[in-house]
């Protein structure tokens, strides 16, 4: 019972376990992954024909000891809500082990509020809730996805229209860079960490990878001030990353890009829109609440606690094993 481990190095067969399970988003993929500090690898335990695997990233400390970061939760060859307990199980094990014999002293593991919906831990960790995440029925009228965003969200995205702003998709390699400056420039200030989205990083991301992308630009006149990177996977549409050029902070022209994206999901076939969870901080892009939890259900973190790894070994059952 273990892993097959996959290396960022094997970009192939890390895309080929995402594309076949039964639903996945941008952050699955070996894109997401490629330019990360530490060590990202995939995860897979595999029976027969069915499989769960599991993006992580390995980060080591100064201190010699090592940590586990996931920033989208396990995958499965079937939805969570049939697959066989038996097989989870079986896979929780497995990690365990994987946490003992890489002489891992903490892990966490960001779950998704869609894909995760049903998914429990069964032998070990525990379900931690962060409200930083917003979803959006993108089926609602228009009127009423804005409603999710606050009461007075409509209101500024028209002032911004009077104004003068537009938006329009990203066109050249020129806009790209113009983005990518703003963007590391809000990350700066934010102290956030951005090294590894460089000017090359925003320009292959554009380039169809598995995935589908788009880059919403919010302009004043000939003026670039601010712009939105979206991910399109199955029916989802992510918010991946947003910047806004400081001198039309106080516009907050980001407004009129969520706006705007929700029709444009709608016309890519998306049923949802989720922003947040963006760094496992608070989302900035909106200060006021979703009305329901329905459109506001938040981020869950599987966290595995350092003792109970030797704990739910010394206790694990050799028929747990045997396969069903």
């Amino acid at each position: 019972m273990s892993f097959i481990t996959v290396s960022i190095y094997d970009n192939t067969r890390w895309d080929r376990y995402i594309r076949n399970a039964h639903t996945f988003d941008f952050n699955h993929t070996w894109h997401y992954h490629s330019t990360f500090p530490g060590e990202p690898v995939l995860l897979v335990y595999e029976e027969r024909d069915d499989y769960i695997a599991m993006p992580v990233v390995i980060n080591s400390r100064t201190d010699g000891t090592k940590s586990i970061s996931g920033f989208a939760g396990p995958l499965a060859s079937r939805n969570f809500a049939v697959l066989d307990n038996g097989l989870q199980e079986r896979f929780e094990i497995a990690f365990l082990q994987f946490l003992k014999e890489q002489q891992i002293s903490e892990s966490s593991i960001l779950l998704h509020p869609l894909i995760h919906a049903t998914f429990k831990p069964l032998r070990t960790g525990r379900l931690q809730r962060h409200a930083d995440s917003l979803l959006i029925d993108l089926s609602l009228s228009p009127v009423m996805q804005e409603a999710n965003y606050g009461e007075n969200f409509g209101n500024n995205v028209s002032l911004l229209r009077r104004k003068g702003y537009t938006v329009r998709q990203a066109t050249s390699i020129h806009d790209v860079d113009t983005f990518a400056d703003i963007y590391y420039r809000n990350s700066m200030h934010l102290q956030s960490g951005s090294a590894h989205f460089d000017k090359a990083w925003f320009r292959q991301i554009l380039r169809p990878s598995g995935f589908e992308s788009a880059l919403l630009l919010a302009c004043r006149g000939t003026q670039l001030t601010a712009g939105v990177l979206l991910t399109f996977c199955n029916d989802m549409m992510q918010l991946h990353l947003a910047a806004t050029h400081e001198q039309y902070l106080q516009h907050a022209p980001l407004h009129l890009l969520l706006a705007e994206a929700g029709g444009l999901g709608k016309t890519a076939g998306m049923q949802y829109f989720h922003l947040g969870g963006m760094g496992r901080k608070p989302d900035v892009l909106f200060a006021s609440k979703a009305v329901t939890s329905d459109t506001y259900p938040g981020f869950k973190t599987w966290h595995v606690p350092v003792q109970q790894i030797q704990n739910s070994l010394k206790n694990y059952r050799p028929q747990l094993s045997i396969a069903v």
